[in-house]
């Protein structure tokens, strides 16, 4: 396989990845691996995103909603509390906690950035907050696109 599409099928295969996430799967060093990447975003074939320290790479067409939760799918402690919400519907951090066995203050902070994200819905209640997916039909639509759940 050439490594062009070589390139393009991890990226489509694992949307939002990230560039050294490439670079260790396919064993290229980051200038060929850069090179190949401005080929396919030159090409229309990939779109990027760029931050402060992270590049994330899409297959082109990919909505902006989807890329949101694509982002998150492919951090493994957010990708396990989405998966759990979704099977449950409504959690408490504590739920959260227990299922994916990471301290509080862990849940906390990736709690509170899938909510700043828009992701997940917070309602405030006594004595725990309740969280619960703010659109678990698009959540399932991506898992089954991109990641064959």
């Amino acid at each position: 396989m050439e490594r062009r599409e070589l390139v393009l099928e991890v990226i489509e295969k694992n949307p939002g990845i990230r560039f050294n996430e490439i670079m260790r799967i396919t064993n290229m060093k980051n200038g060929t691996l850069s090179h190949y990447v401005k080929r396919l975003e030159d090409d229309n074939d990939i779109e990027l995103e760029r931050t402060p320290r992270v590049t994330r790479l899409y297959p082109a067409g990919i909505s902006k909603d989807e890329a949101e939760i694509c982002k998150y799918l492919n951090m493994p402690t957010q990708k396990k509390i989405l998966l759990f919400i979704l099977e449950k519907k409504i959690v408490t951090s504590i739920q959260v906690r227990d299922h994916i066995k990471k301290s509080p203050s862990v849940v906390s902070v990736n709690l509170n950035e899938l909510f700043r994200a828009k992701i997940i819905n917070r309602r405030y209640d006594i004595p725990a907050n309740k969280f619960s997916l703010k659109n678990p039909e698009m959540i399932r639509a991506v898992l089954d696109e991109y990641y064959q759940i």
